[in-house]
């Protein structure tokens, strides 16, 4: 064999490779499809958290949906107004401040107010316990199941497991979403960050069946709603709802709860209470 043999597969090779890359190269110019130069400017107003909550995939696929005009300048709940705003300035769209809204989890039956038929040692995964027998340990069929599937799948480590149940850290939340179908039971829901009363409790059984199961929950007895002179307090199916264009946070329903199934949330109790688990956590390693 001698050299020519093999430059000239070489040279024919290199050869298609450089009329292929020209051709595309080409074609790429003929084809290509201009990109609205808004959408690169709505992107970078964006967080980059990627998570989700717009309903689009990721900032990308909502920055475009935005420029197309299927999606809203403020549609980005872990941006805020202020991130609203600034995509605005680059539609010409006018956006006024927004409240903060904060996941909540509905349900204040802890290892000690709740009563449990057994304990359960099984895989962590709510959807996975609420398929066992009675749909849980616990005797009450709408409390938060403490496996922690909505701690998982929130990004900003808004959520952690307190005494058997999921809370929030109204701080750390963006009201993405992302936890809010993690949950088999329907607990959690986003309420406005200046919501301070909220009921702890999802159950709509009667109230001798909730006395029963929990300690905390709600039994129906309407006291909450007899407080309120804001017509801002409401039992239906059996469960007090409170409404928040109404609520002027008098906390009288609060006060009138006989098993403090309504209670003052403060980004300060959440903290706290997560810091004690912190701790009680250390402590259970360091007897191990």
């Amino acid at each position: 064999m001698n050299l020519t043999d093999i430059l000239y597969p070489v040279a024919s090779i290199g050869g298609l490779g450089l009329v292929f890359g020209l051709a595309l190269g080409y074609a790429g110019k003929i084809f290509k499809v201009e990109e609205d130069p808004r959408i690169g400017d709505v992107r970078a107003c964006l967080p980059g958290a990627n998570c989700g909550g717009c309903g689009f995939p990721g900032c990308d696929g909502f920055a475009q949906a935005v420029v197309a005009g299927s999606a809203p300048v403020n549609g980005c709940p872990v941006g805020g107004t202020k991130c609203a705003q600034a995509v605005g300035a680059v539609m010409g769209v006018a956006v006024e401040a927004k409240e903060k809204y904060v996941a909540y989890v509905k349900c204040a039956g802890n290892f000690t107010d709740a009563i449990f038929r057994y304990d359960y040692y099984g895989i962590a995964d709510c959807r996975a316990v609420s398929m066992l027998a009675g749909g849980g340990s616990k005797q009450c069929a709408y409390g938060c199941l403490g496996s922690g599937s909505c701690v998982r799948a929130c990004g900003f480590d808004a959520l952690s497991l307190i005494d058997g149940i999921a809370k929030v850290d109204p701080e750390k939340c963006t009201a993405c979403g992302m936890c809010v179908p993690k949950c088999p039971r329907k607990l959690i829901e986003l309420v406005p960050y200046s919501a301070d009363y909220r009921v702890g409790c999802n159950s709509l059984d009667h109230g001798k069946t909730v006395r029963a199961n929990c300690k905390v929950g709600c039994i129906s007895c309407k006291m909450c709603e007899k407080a309120c002179n804001y017509d801002a307090v409401h039992v239906t199916n059996n469960l007090a709802k409170i409404d928040y264009d109404k609520c002027v946070r008098c906390g009288e329903c609060e006060r009138k709860c006989p098993t403090h199934c309504i209670k003052l949330i403060s980004a300060d109790n959440v903290a706290k209470e997560r810091e004690r688990e912190m701790q009680k956590d250390m402590k259970e390693q360091d007897a191990k």
